[in-house]
């Protein structure tokens, strides 16, 4: 599977999901005081084990296609080619329809028309395919959640983007051999390094922005 990981460019595979932070019992307590939002939706590059993330307040098709939009932009700014992207998800109704709907979920639609880029699902249940995403939690709650200490919700943010750049450009991998900004560098120059730095924000705030792109897709 390393050897597989190794073959894919630098964002061609893109895992997606949602952590759950008021479940974490070093954080509960800034999380009620300051009024912290409840999810988290991440991505994480599997060949360079990037990750970028931000925060919802609902947990919803909609706040992750603003997410997938948010990310869009981002990489585009910086020269990641969006048609090679693949984006996996699991089966929750946050990206995809119900397995019994003939409908196509406005996550989905929004990645293949909007983005022209490609969404694939895992196998129900099938939880090691997002092994990559899954990993980033575990490690973000141990190392940043269940140690930091937060005094405001502004707080929470900034930090919040000090630990992705510190994770994506001083973090050394063991898995991947090297450090997520090492590998973009020495497998796609041509990509600025700068897009390891994606600046978290509340998603839920972003419609307004995005809005004629859910009109069009309701169209």
């Amino acid at each position: 599977m390393r050897e597989i990981k190794r073959q894919l460019k630098a964002f061609q595979k893109v895992q997606v999901d949602i952590k759950y932070l008021d479940d974490i019992p070093e954080l509960y307590q800034a999380y009620k005081a300051y009024n912290l939002p409840r999810y988290q939706i991440t991505a994480r590059c599997v060949r360079t084990g990037a990750l970028f993330y931000s925060y919802a307040l609902e947990k919803s098709s909609t706040n992750t296609t603003l997410f997938m939009l948010y990310l869009a932009d981002h990489f585009k700014r910086y020269g990641v080619p969006l048609e090679q992207l693949v984006i996996q998800t699991d089966n929750g109704t946050e990206f995809t329809m119900p397995w019994n709907s003939l409908r196509t979920s406005v996550f989905t639609k929004t990645i293949t028309e909007e983005l022209h880029a490609h969404h694939v699902l895992i196998p129900p249940g099938a939880k090691t395919w997002q092994s990559d995403v899954e990993t980033s939690h575990r490690l973000i709650e141990d190392e940043f959640y269940a140690r930091e200490e937060f005094t405001s919700y502004f707080d929470f943010l900034c930090k919040a983007a000090q630990y992705q750049e510190y994770f994506n450009t001083q973090r050394y991998n063991r898995y991947k051999e090297g450090y997520p900004l090492d590998i973009l560098q020495a497998i796609e120059p041509a990509i600025d390094s700068c897009v390891l730095c994606l600046k978290p924000v509340i998603i839920d705030n972003l419609y307004g922005m995005y809005k004629d792109v859910f009109r069009a897709l309701a169209a």
